[in-house]
């Protein structure tokens, strides 16, 4: 006999069939006027495991449920409310998230909640065929619909966040790299410029006689210095281009 379904609840015997240890997915039964729904409590981060909910509308339209002893559809409609506050604090997150570890947070936490707010949407549009009057279970139904849009929204949007601070990432790592590379450039630039009068100079600067100290002073020393730029500039000119930004 199922555990499921309490001891004291003189449901009918195809129910009790119907269920083994487990709760099992959301769903409704019907027999006979009598509902039987089952339904998860909203899903929670530090868990996998998902609470059941069961929830039973008698034919003459009086409900039990279990963790309640509510004759109404007070309980089932408290869960759906609990649903509501989980996809309220989701949107908050939404709106406050900024960087790719908010975004993907928002995703994995999200994820469950949809699952579990469509299946609760679909027990609920199956109550709904069975108890087309019951007006109290249509608004639920209708409630449960809007919460799994809202939370597919959020889902998608959460998404698309992600993708474009990835994308972001991805623009200004870039655009580091080009500045690096052209802020290289320069540099190599001016050590070329600059590359054969640093040697001269390094050379000249030598404390051996040369013989060049005092002869024709200073013009050698300018006719040297004259030469080393020049020389530094075809180096400079030397070197390979850079490439522009496309």
């Amino acid at each position: 006999m199922s555990k499921v379904i309490p001891h004291n609840w003189e449901v009918p015997q195809v129910f009790r069939d119907r269920l083994g240890a487990h709760a099992g997915r959301q769903r409704t039964m019907h027999h006979e006027g009598h509902l039987l729904i089952i339904l998860h409590e909203p899903p929670k981060a530090e868990t996998t495991e998902r609470a059941a909910r069961i929830y039973w509308r008698k034919p003459d339209a009086t409900w039990k449920a279990t963790g309640s002893n509510a004759t109404t559809i007070a309980a089932l409609r408290a869960l759906v409310e609990d649903y509501q506050a989980a996809e309220d604090a989701m949107e908050a997150r939404s709106v406050a998230a900024k960087r790719s570890t908010d975004w993907f947070e928002l995703i994995h936490d999200t994820a469950p909640l949809l699952r579990a707010a469509r299946g609760m949407h679909a027990a609920l549009q199956e109550a709904r065929e069975h108890a087309k009057t019951d007006t109290q279970v249509i608004a639920l139904r209708d409630t449960a619909q809007d919460i799994e849009r809202t939370l597919e929204l959020i889902h998608n949007h959460a998404k698309s966040g992600l993708d474009y601070a990835i994308a972001k990432s991805t623009e200004d790592a870039a655009t580091n790299s080009e500045h690096v590379l052209e802020s290289g450039h320069r540099l190599n630039l001016i050590a070329a410029t600059f590359l054969p009068i640093t040697a001269l100079g390094s050379l000249f600067g030598m404390q051996l006689e040369h013989g060049l100290e005092h002869d024709n002073a200073p013009w050698v020393f300018w006719g040297v210095a004259i030469a080393a730029f020049a020389l530094g500039l075809i180096v400079r000119g030397s070197l390979p281009k850079a490439k522009a930004s496309a």
